[in-house]
């Protein structure tokens, strides 16, 4: 069952599609996009291009962060000394409203550990206040961080997805062979070739990859399922899944950690926060503290651009082995073929050989997804989300 999208203004929709589970509501106007654009986010199909813009309009937490940030900008304003006048007017609030009770009031012990209480709230606003950290920026910085997070576990899901479907084959294969492999010890073992115990093995082996076709049809299940509700289809719908792009070597080539890290460094939303919180600090304490967190960012950030790209590095490698591999088992293919032909190989071998050869070829689609994914993780170091 598909879906139905329709546009509200955010504080409503966020609302509405936290309470209805088979609805989604836009987060954005109507103007704030093409007609075709729209077109393309409301059709029944999920396609890879499209999850930046999926996760923006139809994404309940970014929708709950929406509404979130526009209530904090509403109650505090913008800039940190707009937040520290806040908090100081909550806390003389507090203050104005006490009222001591007198010593012989039967709920005089009650009244007192209220007055008491509030006296310590009003203490923790003055104090934030003193200290304001965050303002408006900082909550919309952490906001663009989810979102982005987000877009990259939908982008992970949606090539995981396709993984466990190729998996899927791959255990098929394995599966097929098991069994062939399980009828042949049974028939070795009926003329006395081969022992019970041999026949026990090949059974076990066979339910073994029983077990594993299950775990990748769940995985496929569950994939497609947290992929669509990531996207604001229901759990329950079946959107067409659109295919993950080609890999682009070219793109390979061009990455150079030296030069990407100054690109990570400049967008990397945890240390934009934690350089905005510096500059908004007030006491020693906190600088110190913030100036350590922000030199650490940075070492760990530059750290993560290598490491992704050693990542991309060990993917290309994977997959091209992959590939010579796949070649070789064709040809060990061909030569078992003729061999079958001259009653030099028996049809187990063959057998095996095929499905072997099979496997291979699967395997390089695998590996051509696993080096996709190590990119796109490369990609998302320098824009925003390297680890700190």
């Amino acid at each position: 069952m598909r879906l139905l999208r329709y546009i509200l203004p955010a504080g409503i929709a966020g609302v509405l599609a936290v309470s209805a589970p088979l609805v989604a509501y836009a987060s954005s106007p109507e103007f704030s996009r093409t007609a075709e654009e729209w077109a393309q986010l409301r059709d029944d199909k999920i396609e890879y291009s499209e999850l930046a813009g999926l996760v923006h309009e139809y994404n309940a937490t970014v929708q709950k962060d929406q509404i979130d940030y526009n209530e904090f900008r509403k109650k505090y304003g913008d800039t940190k000394e707009d937040v520290a006048d806040e908090y100081r007017k909550l806390a003389a609030d507090l203050r104005d409203a006490l009222s001591y009770p007198d010593v012989d009031d039967s709920n005089y012990g009650s009244m007192m550990a209220q007055i008491i209480n509030n006296n310590q709230t009003a203490k923790t606003y003055e104090e934030k206040a003193d200290d304001a950290l965050e303002d408006s920026y900082v909550k919309y910085m952490t906001n663009c961080q989810t979102e982005a997070g987000i877009v990259q576990s939908a982008q992970s899901e949606m090539i995981s997805w396709y993984q466990n479907q190729i998996q899927l084959q791959v255990d098929q294969k394995a599966k097929e062979l098991a069994q062939e492999n399980y009828q042949a010890v049974e028939a070795r073992c009926n003329a006395g070739m081969a022992t019970d115990i041999e026949v026990l093995s090949a059974r076990e082996s066979l339910r073994s990859t029983d077990q594993a076709l299950i775990n990748d049809q769940s995985a496929i299940d569950t994939g497609r399922q947290k992929l669509q509700v990531m996207l604001g289809w229901s759990a329950n719908a079946n959107p067409e899944i659109g295919s993950i792009p080609d890999v682009d070597d070219a793109r390979i080539t061009e990455m150079n950690p030296s030069v990407d890290k100054d690109k990570a460094l400049e967008n990397n939303y945890t240390l934009l926060i934690n350089r905005r919180q510096l500059s908004n600090a007030r006491s020693q304490d906190k600088k110190d503290d913030l100036t350590t967190t922000v030199a650490d960012n940075e070492r760990a950030i530059v750290a993560s651009v290598n490491s992704s790209y050693q990542s991309v590095l060990s993917a290309k490698t994977a997959y091209d082995l992959s590939v010579t591999q796949a070649t070789l088992e064709q040809q060990n293919l061909q030569i078992a073929q003729r061999k079958a032909q001259t009653g030099q190989l028996d049809n187990l071998s063959l057998k095996t050989q095929q499905n072997t050869t099979e496997t291979a070829e699967l395997t390089v689609q695998i590996n051509r997804y696993k080096l996709f994914q190590a990119i796109q993780t490369y990609e998302w170091t320098i824009n925003g989300l390297a680890g700190t």
